[in-house]
């Protein structure tokens, strides 16, 4: 039954890509939602707790053969669940949205819920290398600008030659393509501390933490439904989900879990300075993307392993308030400048209405998720409240400075456009309800923070120019790595190639070849002295073979 539910979600996808692209995209966008809805109904008559287990012949070489594994049991049904649900509110959100290729759109978002699926279902590297290349490339098609293409491609690649490595070594030391090598390798192996990081330098580039965000930065110039899906359904879900299945490694290196603790709590802090201080709407979403990540692997950086429930009911809050982003941008005629919004609460009543419940949410299943980590959770829930609030505050209270055209079509979005949004957060809400008085808290802590706006004074930062052009990602990049780079190669250039090539060896061979053809004019040149210079030489030549010769 699993294979005919994947292959249906693969032939969807299929014939999303082949339909042309202005052939009843409406149409084509619900069947291809219904689709994932199906998928997500027929699972849900297994249970909550099945357990299938599914192996194929994939590769059958004599050395080296390889099964194609789809596993579900109570560990991943949740994950499961999740993605597909999230799938399915990306192709929604398409169907109604302002996006001029839906039918491709749709194929590629069908086509990475497949792969991502074959990433959670891997018990092998093979299988999980294939589909980490194959989420890189759907997402490379679904980027349809070239300097973000160009950014997404180089971090990503360089990524996965890394993974590759990482893996061949494992391989060469384990002798088995099974997950299961890698406790071997952690207790046998060599080069420990340089797979484990290399690992996570690799893990960290394609989720875009902290030092490595610059890769989804340039995303701002998608539509807000592509950003959405890239954010939160594709690359960086592919690297956390690494992280999970290749998590013994860190166990082997000293040095993993302070530099992951480092990189979440400095990817929580970086995405809020962004949040507060950059202008694009766009790129704000990114920065939230980026505390959410770096809030997820401090939760596994600090001991607390997220179970399936527990990270799919986070990811689908986090998504769901990056889709608040996305209907208050298309409730502005999608106006993404923070700096030309303000006043807008009059006309978004109802959209402020469905923030709030999206907040309740996102509340309710992180503080159901603090065990462990209790002053994480309770640190995110204040810093999150604070950003969020100030920055919604400024569209929809702060001074009006939106041009005629935006005031006079400015609205609440369509019923089709938030309701799934609505129904998402009402079930997180039911699921992971908080009591009464501590909703009732929290959100009133929120309302405060939004009325008060104690950050105001952060919006005169939209109007710095420097602050809001500034790459500090390729400034550092530049800084750190491409100028000690040129400087080495100058270096490089002046000593070996002037100093030793040029001058020494070009030079040495040079007065030899020029010494050597002396000689040989003055054997040829007729006269007495050059036949007495070759009669000596050939005397020279018979006593080195008469002496040496035996």
């Amino acid at each position: 039954m699993l294979v005919e539910l994947l292959i249906l979600i693969l032939g969807a996808g299929l014939v999303s890509e082949l339909v042309p692209q202005n052939r009843m995209p409406v149409l084509w966008s619900l069947f291809s939602a219904t689709a994932v809805f199906y998928f997500v109904y027929r699972l849900s008559l297994l249970g909550v707790a099945p357990d299938l287990y599914l192996n194929y012949p994939w590769l059958k070489t004599p050395n080296l053969a390889v099964n194609l594994e789809l596993v579900v049991n109570a560990h991943n049904i949740y994950l499961i669940f999740a993605l597909s649900i999230l799938a399915g509110l990306v192709l929604l959100q398409n169907t109604f949205g302002a996006e001029n290729a839906k039918n491709s759109l749709n194929g590629l978002v069908l086509l990475n819920l497949l792969s991502s699926l074959m990433l959670v279902f891997a018990g092998n590297y093979i299988q999980m290398l294939v589909a980490v290349g194959v989420c890189d490339v759907l997402v490379f098609s679904a980027v349809n600008n070239i300097e973000a293409k160009k950014k997404y491609i180089y971090a990503n690649f360089l990524a996965d030659i890394g993974l590759v490595s990482i893996f061949a070594v494992i391989l060469g030391q384990g002798g088995g393509l099974g997950l299961e090598k890698l406790s071997d390798y952690a207790r046998f192996g060599h080069h420990k501390d340089f797979v484990a990081i290399l690992l996570l330098v690799c893990i960290f580039a394609k989720t875009g933490l902290f030092m490595f965000q610059g890769t989804y930065t340039e995303m701002r110039l998608l539509g807000f439904n592509r950003l959405n899906y890239v954010l939160y359904t594709a690359t960086p879900l592919t690297g956390y989900l690494l992280l999970l299945k290749t998590e013994s490694l860190l166990q082997i290196s000293s040095f993993s879990y302070p530099m992951l603790k480092i990189f979440a709590l400095s990817s929580v802090l970086w995405g809020a300075w962004g949040a507060l201080a950059i202008d694009n709407l766009k790129q704000k979403a990114v920065y939230f993307a980026l505390m959410f990540w770096g809030l997820v692997y401090a939760f596994a950086a600090f001991g607390n392993r997220l179970g399936s429930l527990e990270f799919a009911a986070l990811l689908t809050a986090a998504f769901l308030f990056g889709q608040v982003l996305m209907l208050i941008c298309m409730a502005a005629s999608n106006e993404t400048q923070v700096s030309e919004t303000g006043g807008f609460l009059k006309a978004l009543k109802w959209t402020l209405l469905l923030t709030l419940l999206v907040l309740a949410a996102f509340f309710s299943v992180l503080l159901k998720v603090r065990e462990n980590c209790s002053w994480l959770a309770w640190g995110y829930v204040l810093l999150f409240m604070l950003t969020s609030a100030h920055i919604l505050s400024q569209i929809l209270l702060g001074e009006s400075r939106a041009d005629e055209r935006v005031q006079a079509m400015l609205k609440n979005p369509s019923l089709p456009s938030w309701l799934p949004v609505a129904a998402a957060a009402v079930v997180l809400c039911r699921y992971f309800h908080l009591s009464l008085l501590s909703t009732i808290l929290l959100l009133g802590a929120w309302i405060g923070l939004f009325f008060l706006r104690p950050l105001r004074r952060l919006d005169g930062l939209y109007n710095n120019d420097t602050l809001q052009e500034a790459d500090y990602v390729g400034t550092a990049y530049e800084l750190l790595i491409i100028t000690p780079v040129k400087v080495i190669g100058r270096l490089l250039w002046l000593t070996v190639d002037f100093v030793f090539i040029e001058r020494t060896i070009i030079s040495s061979v040079q007065n030899a070849l020029g010494f050597m053809i002396f000689l040989f004019r003055r054997i040829h040149s007729g006269t007495l002295t050059g036949a007495l210079l070759f009669t000596l030489l050939g005397f020279a030549v018979i006593g080195i073979i008469w002496l040496y010769g035996g």
